[in-house]
């Protein structure tokens, strides 16, 4: 596994979030934010350019069934001016979740301008002011490089996130008790 920084272009800000989920008995969600340039090790020294990531962890989640869905927030705050953004996702581990792109474990990105808040007696989240989508409902399988729509990606700014990890109505028993580990990275292609 590369380290984080190492061939990466300048002007190239990387924060990577691994989330592991299994679906069936558990699904665990958890953040890990790190941030490379040009610079070796991951460190930005000088770098006028930075995305950061937080929470730097997301709670656990239970166990889901087919057809339900498990939500969680997080905030991109800017440092600079990004041209892009792009989540690149790669799936791990031997289990239908990993192959099984129709059945397996989907993701959803929303934007809201202000912070998501909890729905009372809910474990969901609401959006109290505008609302975009950044990524459609997509398949976890394989490895996937998705162009995140919808973002400020300006310095100062705060984009207020809200990850929707489900299981397809049609997931079947097959899919029972099967884990996957799901790495996700966040990249930012700084503006000219």
């Amino acid at each position: 596994m590369p380290i984080l920084g190492q061939n990466e272009r300048p002007g190239r800000v990387v924060a990577s979030i691994a989330v592991v989920a299994a679906a069936g008995a558990l699904i665990a969600l958890g953040l890990c934010a790190g941030f490379a340039s040009a610079s070796p090790l991951g460190r930005v020294s000088g770098s006028a350019h930075r995305i950061t990531v937080g929470p730097h962890a997301l709670a656990a989640v239970g166990a889901l069934a087919p057809g339900d869905r498990a939500e969680r927030t997080l905030e991109l705050r800017y440092r600079g001016r990004f041209a892009t953004v792009v989540l690149k996702t790669a799936t791990k581990g031997s289990s239908l979740l990993r192959s099984d792109s129709a059945d397996g474990i989907r993701l959803a990105i929303d934007r809201c301008a202000k912070r998501w808040t909890k729905r009372r007696g809910t474990k969901a989240y609401v959006c109290k002011g505008k609302r975009w989508s950044v990524v459609k409902s997509v398949s976890l399988a394989g490895k996937r490089a998705l162009k995140l729509n919808h973002l400020s990606r300006r310095a100062g700014r705060t984009d207020h996130l809200r990850l929707s990890i489900s299981l397809p109505l049609s997931a079947g028993n097959p899919l029972q008790g099967q884990t996957a580990r799901v790495v996700y990275r966040l990249t930012g292609v700084a503006a000219r």
